[in-house]
């Protein structure tokens, strides 16, 4: 799958571990808008991983075709919260569940968790 990380949630291990899984990785546009991260992410067929929930939903609903988001929701627990290996294993499952890729959806990967 092409996935575009947000700058929110991209790390090197993340990014790292997403390329070693098969992933197609594109870095991110620091200090960008939101609105020109979801362009840039369209415009190469990625689906975006964010954990900015409200820009990124509102984004997705006023396009008429997207790529996918795919969405983690902090839960202000560090035992609950989805580290790097937990957001490439939920992938996966997105992956599975959507095998033409998830465009139009929008998904939680902590619904994903396994």
């Amino acid at each position: 799958m092409r996935l575009y990380l947000d700058e929110d949630i991209a790390s090197r291990e993340l990014t790292s571990r997403l390329t070693v899984a098969g992933h197609d990785v594109l870095s991110p546009l620091r200090g960008e808008p939101n609105s020109r991260c979801w362009h840039y992410a369209q415009e190469h067929g990625a689906t975006v991983v964010t954990m900015n929930v409200v820009d990124f939903v509102r984004l997705a609903e006023a396009a008429e075709d997207h790529a996918g988001l795919l969405l983690v929701y902090r839960e202000n627990d560090p035992t609950r919260d989805m580290n790097a290996a937990l957001v490439v294993a939920a992938v996966a499952r997105v992956a599975a569940t959507y095998r033409d890729g998830p465009h139009g959806a929008i998904a939680v990967l902590n619904q994903f968790r396994g």
